[in-house]
């Protein structure tokens, strides 16, 4: 500053910096703590094998793990806050002090659009973040986007050694970083067009050469992907979604950025009166971004009642459903749900303070998809919440909001053995291992687990059996009515649901819809072998619609043979084959009280 009247540029650049990371730790702080949390309820890190394999194996599967990791910590909203509004701070730092060379007033406002069109990317998976779509996607885009930037400032240095190197380090990260390396490029394309012509299009050849080019070998050779989700791995979201069209048009922006920014003269300081104009093209900015995030009061309602549920605070639950204004059926269920667990007359449940209204969004979600699992485990139906956490678990992905609630329907089935590999699972994450810690004392104990949390008890005894409709209505009745029936992934999550139930007459009307899922190989060893009771039973349907190996087949058929003249108490004999179905069937001992059956085919 030299006098009252003038300020360095450096000087705007840093306060606007400091000021960029306040406003958006604010704003990310008061609209979105809820959302940052279910961003941890709906991914899964798990800090063991095979997971690590199977996530490398993605394309850009090492920026995936990286955000996955990151993405656990969300459990705890406020860090969430402070991880999103820093590296999104980092971003705009880098493209306001060091993509571009000159220092100008106007670059303030610049800088600040791409950085806020991620901002509103990341704050627009709707609906899809309960379909098909890890919560780990949204740090997997602003990461990318910070090593991306990173990369163009590396490519700015006037030395011929270090552009090359960071050219090899671009193309090469490909791998490792998916789209975010062609980006890069591009980024360091636009910001040498003024000053070296062929640089530009050396690194513009080579950012759509590998852009097109590595994600070929990525989806033919490598990971056998799908060639436009290899395109712009690691950001796996429908090609339609907002999330997925803002990102597009944040890195365009981000290219467009160097060019645009080049072109303003260099400015060493300015006066006071000319600060006026970069600070309201600033705020205004700010705004427009604000209001291009997803408000749905509704989305933002059941995310919290989620996190409020995961906290056991069932009153909070009651006012927050109590003080929504356009009530759908997931607000509602938890509304019920948060009723049963404080004991209080349930006849409030039908005495809604609000005028029913149905509340259209731009995405399509499956009804129920997103409560139905909850409710049923709340109305004291743990097999049926059990099957549909499973199901929703294999079709709409991993996630420890799920893998939880799994955990819990075996605790209050008494299943230990199924509970101990849940909590197995769940203490291999760095966030709920003390979680899992303080359920482990609950195996084979439930009836300490009743007696700590009263909400439990009540949804074990709420609901008389005898006049309750939800346990009347079975899992298959539900799937086959809400689901495509002729999916195969539907259906092979069903049959699994079935073999665990032990519940062989509907494997053998499931199973011809499951079959196209194994066209060509052989289906799990379990599903194989159930095939063969079926048919040791007379019911030769299931081993004529799968590939059954001979060998396996002749074994299973030895080993039912021995379990049948040595009888169910002989368990001892067979202890060695633990770990097949065939003695799973004879010898496990499961909970199929509430299990109807049912057959997708209907």
């Amino acid at each position: 500053m030299k006098d009252a009247k003038t300020f360095s540029i450096k000087t705007i650049e840093n306060a606007s910096i400091a000021i960029f990371f306040v406003v958006i730790f604010a704003l990310t702080a008061i609209y979105e703590q809820s959302y940052l949390y279910a961003l941890s309820d709906y991914t899964l890190y798990l800090d063991s094998d095979p997971f690590r394999s199977i996530i490398f194996s993605y394309g850009a599967g090492t920026l995936s793990f990286a955000a996955r990791f990151i993405t656990q910590f969300f459990a705890s909203p406020i860090f969430g806050v402070f991880a999103v509004s820093a590296t999104l701070t980092a971003i705009y730092a880098v493209l306001l002090k060091g993509v571009t060379k000159q220092t100008n007033a106007k670059k303030i406002g610049m800088a600040a659009v791409p950085t806020l069109t991620l901002y509103v990317a990341i704050c627009n998976l709707e609906y899809l973040l309960f379909d098909k779509v890890d919560g780990s996607v949204v740090m997997s885009l602003l990461l990318g986007s910070l090593i991306a930037v990173l990369l163009a400032w590396w490519m700015q240095i006037e030395n011929r050694i270090s552009l090359y190197l960071s050219i090899v380090a671009a193309e090469f990260s490909y791998f490792a970083i998916g789209v975010f390396s062609p980006l890069a490029m591009l980024i360091g394309a636009t910001s040498y067009i003024k000053r070296d012509n062929k640089i530009a299009m050396m690194l513009a050849g080579i950012g759509l050469a590998s852009w097109f080019g590595f994600n070929y070998l990525t989806s033919t050779q490598l990971h056998y992907e799908v060639y436009s989700i290899a395109m712009f791995a690691p950001l796996y979201v429908q090609h339609s979604s907002s999330f997925f069209f803002y990102s597009l048009v944040a890195m365009a922006l981000m290219i467009a950025y160097p060019f645009v920014a080049n072109r303003c003269q260099d400015e060493a300081e300015l006066p006071v009166k000319k600060i006026l104009s970069p600070g309201i093209a600033f705020i205004v900015v700010i705004v427009i971004a604000k209001l291009c995030c997803y408000n749905d009061e509704t989305f933002h309602k059941i995310l919290r009642l989620q996190q409020l549920e995961n906290e056991d605070n069932w009153a909070e639950m009651i006012k927050e459903a109590r003080e929504t204004e356009h009530p759908t059926s997931d607000v509602y269920a938890y509304y019920v749900e948060a009723l049963i667990a404080k004991d209080e007359d349930v006849d409030k449940m039908f005495n809604f303070p609000v005028a029913w209204e149905s509340f259209n969004t731009s995405n399509f979600v499956v009804p129920h998809m997103i409560h139905y699992e909850d409710f049923a485990f709340a109305t004291g139906n743990y097999a049926m919440s059990l099957f549909h956490a499973m199901e929703y678990y294999q079709l709409t992905g991993e996630n420890f909001r799920r893998l939880k609630r799994m955990m819990r329907c075996a605790v209050m089935m008494e299943e230990p053995k199924l509970t101990e590999r849940y909590l197995n699972i769940l203490e291999t994450s760095g966030v709920y291992s003390d979680y899992a810690k303080e359920w482990r004392k609950y195996v084979g104990n439930k009836k300490q687990l009743l007696a700590d949390k009263p909400a439990y008890a009540n949804f074990e005894s709420y609901f008389e059996k005898q006049d309750d409709w939800f346990h009347n209505y079975s899992a298959a009745d539900f799937i086959a009515e809400r689901g495509n029936i002729t999916n195969p992934k539907i259906a092979e999550a069903r049959i699994l649901a079935e073999l665990y139930a032990k519940d062989l007459d509907a494997f053998v009307k499931d199973i011809p819809v499951a079959a196209r899922i194994y066209d060509g190989h052989m289906p799990p060893k379990c599903i194989q072998e159930a095939a063969c009771l079926c048919a040791i039973s007379g019911n030769t349907t299931a081993v004529q619609s799968i590939n059954v190996d001979r060998n396996l087949a002749l074994n299973t058929q030895k080993l039912v043979n021995e379990i049948r003249r040595a009888g169910k108490n002989a368990r001892d004999k067979f202890e060695k084959y633990q770990g097949s179905y065939v003695y799973f069937y004879f010898y496990q001992d499961v909970d199929t009280k509430n299990y109807k059956g049912g057959s997708l085919s209907k």
